[in-house]
């Protein structure tokens, strides 16, 4: 709530700039004669009105295309907000380039609304390990946010640069990213990284990527993982689109460098029975390095094999975790490396954790959105086997509220429900929608999802 307050006392002060896919430099930013999006993101023509700390720059809608650098910057309490214009749908594609789409330079700047892509059809390399799709959004500076984007299809969707702390990523949709290598699935939904932190992913929804959800990974010498924040995030079905044998995990914390300071709070993660292969749902820790510090609490982990990995920490606290085996009984819910050499575990509290078989009683969480009132993710794991479940909003709506609700698999399609909140809840239909379908492709190898496990969007209009 104190985050919102903040960007929205911003807001008010604001000048607003505009930018269209017709813009042109030779424009001044108004609605009549608006910027192109390379111009505005450079702070205005030289000479000319310069976008300055507390302005918001306003995208209409249509497709802006190309790879961009944004060297906007605001100040402590007044940050450049780049936005996506009410209403419409500005879509940012990097199609054709080999750089990054949006690769951001300047501190105190927040991207806000828009949708990101790579139209590019090629999703199969020759060579392993390549990067052979660009990334698609690049945090190279402190003190930015990015809340609500929509990010598919392209290479990594968020790559953090390990040396600019106070980067925070919330609320987006992210899914479809990476491409098909011949040793395996490349291309990450979050890879992040940081030397100091905060680094801040929370309120996510992370699917269907050819390699790992969450990616908080280092390989030695190119950054640590210090004072990361993983929580309230949703990811499922990661590394469903590779044709590799072994799944990659919804969530890895741990690499070939230190990590202390972080922590793994209140995220679902999900694999769906049909990929049950080998691999790790979540995986804390990474080898046999020995980290420092972390805190896994509170988090609801539905298959894998194992469910959790948990490696090598000077100190952890396990606590109120919910782990579900999907697959046949025999298979691990943890394996603890920590203890595989004996003497693992000092340091550590494991406390309070349910590890079971999958329940009778169908699951439902609320994740209201940090940023926008009126909009929240909603996790229905439907253990019941409902064609419909009943879902509390007093949170997030009131009573005379318009709303719309759909899957984050079908952002784009009409709603599933629309109507008017009576009192404090709403009715969802669980029947299932087809998984998104990677550019290039003509199906997804990605399974449906629903009726057993959906995630939904509710915004009020």
């Amino acid at each position: 709530m104190l985050a919102l307050l903040a960007l929205t006392a911003a807001l008010a002060a604001q000048q607003p700039y505009f930018v269209a896919p017709n813009g042109s430099s030779l424009g001044d930013g108004s609605e009549r004669r608006p910027w192109d999006l390379a111009t505005a993101l450079a702070g205005g023509p030289k000479p000319g009105p310069r976008v300055q700390p507390g302005d918001t720059i306003w995208l209409r809608g249509g497709t802006y295309r190309g790879a961009f650098r944004s060297t906007v910057a605001g100040r402590e309490g007044a940050p450049v907000v780049v936005r996506q214009f009410p209403g419409e749908r500005a879509v940012l594609d990097g199609a054709g380039s080999r750089r990054s789409t949006l690769y951001v330079t300047g501190e105190y700047s927040t991207f806000w609304g828009f949708e990101l892509t790579n139209s590019d059809t090629l999703r199969v390399s020759a060579a392993p390990g390549s990067d052979f799709r660009p990334n698609v959004v690049v945090p190279a500076a402190a003190h930015t946010k990015f809340i609500n984007l929509i990010v598919h299809d392209g290479g990594v969707a968020f790559y953090t640069e390990p040396k600019f702390p106070d980067v925070e990523i919330t609320g987006c949709i992210i899914y479809n990213n990476g491409w098909e290598g011949p040793d395996r699935g490349h291309g990450h939904g979050l890879y992040l990284k940081n030397y100091t932190g905060p680094l801040v992913a929370r309120d996510n929804v992370i699917f269907n990527q050819y390699g790992y959800g969450v990616h908080a990974y280092t390989n030695s010498g190119t950054g640590k993982l210090i004072n990361i924040r993983i929580e309230g995030n949703i990811a499922f079905n990661n590394g469903a689109l590779a044709r590799r044998r072994d799944l990659s995990p919804n969530l890895l914390l741990g690499g070939a460098d230190y990590a202390a300071g972080d922590v793994v709070r209140d995220n679902v993660l999900y694999y769906s029975p049909e990929l049950q292969r080998a691999g790790a749902n979540a995986m804390i820790g990474w080898k046999t390095l020995r980290n420092g510090d972390v805190v896994v609490e509170s988090n609801y982990v539905v298959g894998g094999s194992p469910v959790l990995e948990f490696g090598f920490w000077s100190a952890a606290r396990v606590s109120n975790n919910t782990l579900i085996r999907t697959g046949p009984p025999g298979r691990a819910l943890i394996l603890r490396r920590d203890t595989s050499r004996g003497g693992g575990g000092a340091g550590q509290i494991w406390r309070d954790n349910v590890e079971r078989s999958a329940p009778a009683a169908t699951k439902v969480l609320v994740r209201p959105n940090p940023y926008e009132k009126g909009r929240a993710h909603v996790v229905v794991v439907n253990w019941g086997n409902e064609k419909s479940v009943r879902v509390d909003v007093s949170g997030v709506l009131a009573p005379g509220d318009r709303y719309e609700v759909r899957s984050v698999q079908d952002l784009f399609g009409a709603p599933l429900a629309s109507s008017t909140v009576a009192n404090t809840s709403i009715l969802i239909p669980l029947g299932g929608v087809t998984p998104p379908i990677p550019t290039g492709k003509q199906a997804s190898a990605a399974p449906q999802t629903g009726p057993a496990f959906d995630v939904f969007l509710i915004m009020k209009r």
